[in-house]
């Protein structure tokens, strides 16, 4: 009978496993990391630290944007600098000739308010037509300032200098900011230092700066895994060679009494620690020093009861001992030359390099 989907496999129990029955040892082994996680994390790690910066600079850059017309307000808009303001204004063709701040009546230089319709238009005729024909004394001024205030107050062409402020805001703060860099002690520099455009523009002037902290924090964090790795690889390999010697150790000093000593500890010790020189990172020429030095091992092999054709009895073993000590300490005198900085082996590695190309052209 063909077995239905979903009954699990054949000859399991079903519901699952028994109870009491232990998990094995591949269900328990947590799972591998997959392929890439590192350069997914380290991603993931770059776009973050990106995205913080990023945010960092806006929220640094509006405040800064809206403090500016806080003092642009303040300080243009201030009794003694009003007549300044106008100035300005007049000879950056941004008000019409003929404004004035006593008494305050700015007219822009387009002729019209872009708020204003077309009965404030006719407001503003009127108060020019007034002014125009007041005759002599205070008492006709004064009459013309409260027509201009009060044809400015229904929304013609002229206005108060805070409503300027208010309706032209990029008008007023380029008028504003040529009165306050003309007023400081550098002119000039100050003119060259106030670019204008606002947060966004500010922000930008920031930027080479955010990447470059963004740069150097992604290359703090490599360095520091670089060097975590590196001094885990070093510890590794010195542990493997500290146990590599002692069972090198344990076992001549075995074989001096008996030829068939126990030969499995020092061929696990050895294995492992030609794997570990095997994986030995670059440069070129410390790889292949870290594989040659793999190759060179000792002991691969149990040592024979026999030497040359004779048998050897204790003492001519207790000497084939010592000679095997020597060796195994002569070689294992070239691991530490492996911890070396990487700037020795670059350097061995581009010796190297141009020994190869002399033996090539002296061998064509």
């Amino acid at each position: 009978m063909r077995q239905r989907r979903g009954q699990g496999r054949p000859g399991a129990p079903r519901g699952g496993r028994p109870r009491g029955a232990r998990p094995t040892a591949r269900a328990t082994a947590p799972p591998r990391p997959p392929r890439g996680s590192r350069a997914r994390r380290s991603y993931a790690a770059a776009c973050g630290a990106a995205l913080v910066l990023l945010a960092t600079g806006l929220a640094w850059a509006a405040p800064r944007a809206s403090s500016e017309r806080d003092v642009q307000l303040v300080y243009c808009l201030d009794g003694a600098h009003r007549a300044g303001l106008v100035s300005a204004a007049v000879r950056l063709k941004l008000l019409a000739p003929g404004s004035t701040a006593t008494p305050d009546a700015v007219l822009p230089a387009d002729g019209a308010d872009k708020d204003a319709g077309a009965g404030g238009t006719g407001g503003a005729g009127k108060a020019a037509d007034a002014g125009s024909n007041a005759r002599g004394g205070a008492g006709a001024a004064a009459g013309a300032g409260k027509n201009a205030g009060a044809a400015a107050g229904q929304g013609g062409g002229a206005m108060t200098l805070q409503q300027w402020a208010e309706r032209r805001q990029e008008e007023f703060g380029r008028a504003c900011s040529a009165l306050m860099a003309a007023a400081s002690e550098s002119p000039g520099a100050a003119a060259r230092d106030d670019g204008g455009g606002g947060w966004f523009t500010d922000f930008l002037k920031q930027v080479p700066l955010l990447a470059a902290g963004a740069l150097l924090t992604l290359g703090g964090q490599a360095s520091e895994r670089l060097s975590a790795e590196r001094r885990q690889f070093q510890q590794q390999l010195a542990g493997e060679e500290s146990a590599y010697r002692t069972a090198v150790h344990d076992y001549l000093t075995a074989y001096e009494t008996d030829e068939r000593a126990d030969h499995g500890a020092v061929r696990t010790a050895r294995t492992a620690l030609a794997r570990t020189l095997n994986r030995v990172p670059g440069p070129r020429a410390r790889r292949d020093a870290g594989r040659a030095a793999a190759d060179a091992l000792p002991l691969g092999r149990p040592l024979r009861g026999d030497r040359d054709g004779y048998l050897l009895d204790t003492e001519g073993r207790g000497r084939y001992a010592e000679e095997q000590r020597s060796t195994v300490e002569d070689r294992l005198r070239l691991i530490p030359d492996l911890n070396r900085s990487k700037v020795y082996w670059s350097w061995r590695s581009v010796r190297d390099r141009i020994a190869r190309r002399e033996r090539a052209g002296t061998a064509a």
